[in-house]
């Protein structure tokens, strides 16, 4: 709608990334074949990471730049115009630009700034639905006699709507993993239960070595945690990761759990209210 309205080149909403001061795009409308999806903007870079840094619309009636310099353009677009706009609550950024000089009037940026007010209260209809829509499935998850581990860890995956999953111990000591379960079956590629691997690098190691849980939202993209055990494993991952770290007697433990999962929605301390749970069912004493 509101691409539509100001006849714009692109029309595009940035959200703040949780616990950091990154912005993300996480909807757009767009002429560009050259736009990045999902790209990401540092608060206070650029004219999009100003307008988030300080709480303030931006209109430029001429606009000279590089495209490329508002982070959202892999060349440049040649854009005239630009406005931006603050969501409230410093949730994010809406921003609209044009390829016509002058195409956005004082009056289009006080509309602009009431769609950005409209679009952060739907978004937050959205997450609260969607943070209902988790708690039934904790209550359900968290409910459970678990029997064993692998029941456990198939419930986590289902609860976090992921595709696999893998439970590592660690005698304290040792340098040696033991794979204790796998989601699904009893084979995850290459990974399988009862297999033991020398700590590595990877997300298992990383966990228990630093005892805290790790979340990976764009988890391909970071080539220094590219794998879950050990470099040649064969484990279908997806863009998202979520780790739980789990300490009991004689050793501690290193959840897993991968897939194409939409973390964005989870609420707030997440985290820690499923290493809670995992502490109290298993290993405490």
């Amino acid at each position: 709608m509101v691409a539509n309205f100001f006849d714009a080149h692109t029309a595009a909403r940035f959200l703040a990334v949780p616990g950091g001061a990154q912005l993300r795009l996480s909807a757009w409308e767009t002429l560009s074949p050259s736009l990045i999806p999902n790209a990401e903007v540092r608060e206070g870079q650029g004219l999009i990471g100003w307008v988030a840094k300080e709480g303030r619309s931006l209109h430029v009636t001429r606009f000279t730049r590089d495209t490329r310099t508002l982070g959202i353009y892999s060349q440049d677009v040649h854009i005239k115009a630009f406005l931006a706009v603050p969501l409230p609550g410093a949730a994010g950024v809406m921003m609209v630009d044009s390829k016509n000089r002058y195409a956005f009037t004082d009056k289009k940026q006080r509309i602009l700034e009431g769609c950005a007010r409209v679009a952060a209260d739907l978004h937050a209809s959205l997450r609260h639905g969607l943070e209902l829509d988790f708690y039934r499935r904790y209550g359900s998850w968290v409910s459970r006699g678990f029997q064993d581990v692998g029941s456990c860890l198939h419930g986590l995956v289902s609860l976090f709507k992921m595709e696999q999953g893998l439970v590592a111990w660690q005698a304290f000591g040792s340098e040696e993993l033991k794979v204790l379960a796998v989601s699904p079956g009893k084979r995850t590629g290459k990974i399988e239960e009862g297999m033991v691997v020398k700590g590595t690098n990877g997300l298992a190691a990383w966990i228990l070595s630093h005892r805290k849980g790790i979340r990976l939202a764009r988890h391909a993209v970071d080539p220094h945690r590219s794998f879950l055990l050990y470099p040649e494993e064969e484990i279908g991952r997806g863009r998202v990761v979520m780790g739980f770290y789990q300490e009991g007697k004689g050793g501690h433990a290193a959840w897993l759990i991968t897939g194409d999962g939409e973390v964005q929605g989870l609420p707030g301390g997440v985290m820690e209210l499923v290493s809670s749970v995992l502490r109290e069912r298993f290993w405490s004493r």
